[in-house]
């Protein structure tokens, strides 16, 4: 009897709404306290089933400041359950009316602003809960982090962050009557992944562009390079782990790109080129790495705007947004010492940086005592500063450049003054001018800029001085449409010129005759790309033409037609391109023989893209190059260091467009890329090889490298720690072995007899680096310390073979030991 009664009371139940139970009172807007205005917001509410509000929506606005205000106490809310017909509490959505009168608004008890502990970021939309006993009140930030609270009861309250990824130790806030309580919070990030994706983070973030006519084109940012081991987080010696980049001996800052020599490439900052982009050795990026928003690496089959080059090309791209916050880091390791500052005035910002290595101020000293001819310990420093401003219709923004690496050896004469026996400096200044338009507020965009300023390559050697120096103006002027709508044409023109003197000298008795020439040196540029925009196809073709003037009366011309197609289905890509690429002989190479023309190359590249989910892609690309009208001859003369001496016979002849050569390759790139993890396994197969002069057998290149692997991985643990590991492998460059060796009376020395040219290969290189990272999280600013050690299994790999004095035993140069880097940064 008891059940069928208390069945018909739950068939005779009603459907019950949820009744407000418990509420503070709205906070009054500051902002409207002025004009003293009565208003009302009608809110939707979301109510669980226990009664408490998971979110609340403006169905009709009362005001900004008013709806915000409403939306902070309605979150604060306590209903008693809604039930449905059967008596069960369930989750409702309901409308409620909030009305704000000013005279009957209860005064501010509580307020403050919330930033991220370790920098100055506001955190703005973060809800935070003040509990007492039983009760809980929600408060949220403004756009600007702060928070205002009325109405609430004296007493002692407890404050925490109510967002997931982010912690705070309780903070306790007494609240008395009649007083304003101000407190300032600051809680930290201690698990990004699991942060919303408008929090502040310090991931690590892989970032794409819109599909690129390019059929590889690479992109890497700074966030992502700072914590992969073995590079001490430099953005560009990360380029030097991505398929196509053969390894340089003794890891050095060079880039072997597509089995080509390392002077064949090029390095751009934001399309204007310049000289170089490492310091000595290659410990760092002449560009403090906060500065770059992205490096393009663009190994091959590259778009018109880029030529003069047979190689590859790197183009550091700089960060010219506004920034949200201001600024700044100092960080010290084991070779340099760096300071990096960015402030922002409305719509300018100001980013001043620079580096200086200092092994020199320690090591000197010691290495006085040692003998009578030291070693100075190389030294190299960067200074820049860029200013970015903010137009009606785009943006400009000015960088002023200054590098300087030196290295020296010093002895002393009969009176003991010290003299220079060996003195290498590489030294330039650059000032870049750019500004970006939109034109009209029309599809048009018009990209001008203006590179200038002076370089210096010194040697001193026995006695000798030899330098070149360039001053060299660069200026560009480019206008781009982009294709509209599905179906549609876009387009790239533009003009880029080289100009200005170039001077050098080489006397160093050792080369004998001095060569030296002063001259001007034009090398203007056109191009004309369209993009045709097919919905799946796009299709690009090209053309570009370059010319180059100097002041003896040298003259030529030349044009490059270039074709890319790309083909989009779904997640995989498609990509294929054809085009050629010249490259003019250097200015002494023209001074001493004005009948050279271009050195020429024609290349081919495919590829496939594959996106695997949303954090897994694939890549794999095969090419073949064809060049043609080589510069062979003179390999007796001086010429500046741009990797291991010459080994064997010397072609002496004059300079001749006499030289092939034949490259081919495949490259294959997996990405992983996860709120927490970066990972890429990198592979390079090719082969590449030269005729220097009709008739001779070909030989491999000095740089060919069949096999090229790097696997490596950067995750982010728990407690702000972050681990990272860098496996590489990697064929040994050909060399030309000593088959025998006969003694010269005359100079009572041994000479060798070299075999087949380039007929031997050293040993295979294998290294295994490691890194760790932990951060420390303070009030106003982050303390990070990192190892980072290379060759941590201490591997001898063979770098340079080289010979006994008398040539009987191979005694080959060695790489470095495990040398672990450390460092510390403090950011704010």
């Amino acid at each position: 009897m008891l059940i069928l009664l208390a069945i018909a009371a739950a068939l005779a139940a009603e459907p019950s709404p949820p009744a407000l139970v418990d509420q503070i009172p709205p906070t009054y807007p500051a902002s409207e306290l002025a004009s003293g205005r009565s208003s009302a917001v009608l809110l939707e509410l979301d109510v669980r089933a226990d009664g408490t509000v998971a979110d609340a929506r403006i169905a009709e606005s009362g005001g900004e400041a008013f709806d915000a205000a409403a939306i902070q106490a309605a979150l604060s809310f306590r209903f008693t359950p809604a039930t449905d017909e059967r008596g069960q509490a369930v989750p409702v959505t309901i409308l409620y009316r909030t009305v704000f009168e000013p005279d009957l608004a209860p005064p501010v008890v509580l307020q403050g602003r919330v930033r991220a502990a370790g920098t100055r970021e506001v955190l703005s939309g973060y809800r935070l809960l003040l509990e007492r006993g039983e009760r809980t009140v929600v408060a949220l930030t403004d756009g600007e982090g702060s928070f205002e609270l009325a109405g609430l009861e004296p007493g002692t309250w407890t404050l925490s962050v109510a967002e997931a990824g982010w912690r705070l130790d309780p903070v306790t806030v007494t609240v008395v009557e009649g007083q304003r309580v101000d407190v300032d919070v600051r809680p930290v990030l201690s698990a990004p992944w699991e942060a919303r994706e408008d929090g502040v983070s310090e991931e690590i973030v892989v970032e794409g562009r819109a599909a690129a006519p390019e059929v590889t084109e690479r992109l890497l940012s700074q966030e992502e390079a700072r914590y992969l081991p073995g590079t001490n987080g430099d953005i560009v010696r990360v380029v030097q782990n991505l398929p196509g980049v053969a390894r340089p001996p003794l890891n050095i800052g060079q880039l072997i790109i597509r089995g080509t020599a390392p002077e064949d490439s090029a390095y751009y900052l934001d399309g204007a080129r310049i000289p170089s982009v490492f310091h000595f050795a290659g410990f760092s990026t002449v560009l403090a790495g906060d500065s770059i928003a992205e490096i393009a690496f663009l190994p091959g089959n590259y778009g018109v705007r880029y030529g003069r080059t047979l190689g590859g090309v790197v183009d550091l791209r700089v960060d010219d947004a506004l920034p949200e916050r201001n600024r700044g880091y100092v960080s010290v390791d084991l070779f340099q010492s760096a300071a990096f500052v960015e402030q922002r005035w409305d719509d300018v910002s100001l980013q001043v940086s620079g580096r200086r290595s200092y092994a020199d101020v320690f090591l000197n000293p010691v290495l006085a005592g040692v003998s009578d001819s030291t070693i100075r310990v190389p030294r190299y420093f960067d200074l820049q500063a860029h200013m970015t401003s903010r137009t009606a219709h785009g943006r400009f923004d000015a960088l002023l450049l200054a590098s300087d690496d030196r290295f020296s050896v010093v002895g002393q004469d009969a009176d003991e003054v010290e003299q220079t026996t060996i003195g290498l400096s590489d030294t330039f200044q650059k000032l870049r001018l750019r500004s970006v338009e939109q034109l009209g507020g029309g599809p048009w965009r018009n990209e001008a800029s203006l590179i200038a300023g002076p370089e210096r390559r010194n040697f001193e050697f026995d006695g000798g001085v030899a330098y070149e120096e360039p001053f060299t103006v660069g200026l560009r002027e480019e206008l781009l449409r982009s294709p509209s709508g599905r179906w549609g044409l876009g387009w790239r023109l533009g003009v880029d010129a080289e100009l200005g003197r170039y001077r050098y000298d080489y006397a160093i008795p050792l080369y004998g005759a001095p060569e030296r020439a002063d001259t001007f040196r034009l090398a203007p540029a056109a191009y004309l790309e369209p993009t045709i925009d097919l919905g799946a196809v796009q299709v690009v073709p090209g053309v570009r033409v370059d010319g180059l003037l100097l002041g003896t009366g040298y003259g030529a011309t030349a044009i490059d037609p270039r074709l890319a197609t790309r083909l989009e289905l779904g997640a995989t890509a498609l990509k294929a391109s054809a085009g050629g690429y010249s490259q003019f002989g250097t200015v002494r190479q023209l001074v001493e023989q004005p009948d050279l023309g271009p050195a020429r190359s024609w290349q081919v590249s495919a590829g496939v893209e594959q996106r695997i989910g949303p954090d897994l892609s694939a890549e794999l690309v095969g090419y073949h190059a064809w060049l043609d009208d080589l510069v062979s001859g003179r390999e007796d003369a001086f010429r500046f260091f741009s990797g291991p001496p010459p080994i064997g016979p010397l072609d002496t002849d004059p300079y001749a467009n006499d030289g092939t050569g034949r490259v081919a390759g495949l490259e294959a790139l997996v990405r992983y890329a996860d709120e927490r993890t970066a990972a890429w396994v990198s592979a390079t197969f090719s082969r590449s090889t030269r005729v220097d002069r009709p008739g001779e057998e070909r030989a491999l290149f000095e740089y060919d490298q069949p096999v090229v692997l790097t696997a490596l991985a950067s995750r982010e643990l728990p407690r702000r720690w972050r681990i990272g590991i860098r496996a590489r492998y990697g064929s040994g460059n050909p060399y030309t072995p000593v088959v025998n060796r006969t003694y010269d009376l005359d100079q009572q020395a041994y000479r060798p007899v070299y075999g087949e040219l380039d007929g031997a290969r050293l040993p295979a290189f294998w290294s295994l680096d490691t890194r760790v990272d932990k951060d420390w999280v303070f009030r106003s600013w982050t303390l990070t310390a990192y190892v980072d050690v290379q060759n941590t299994t201490n591997n001898a790999n063979v770098e340079v073979m080289s010979w006994n004095t008398d040539y009987s035993e191979e005694d080959p140069v060695t790489s470095i030991p495990a040398v672990p880097v450390f460092g510390l940064r403090g950011e704010w």
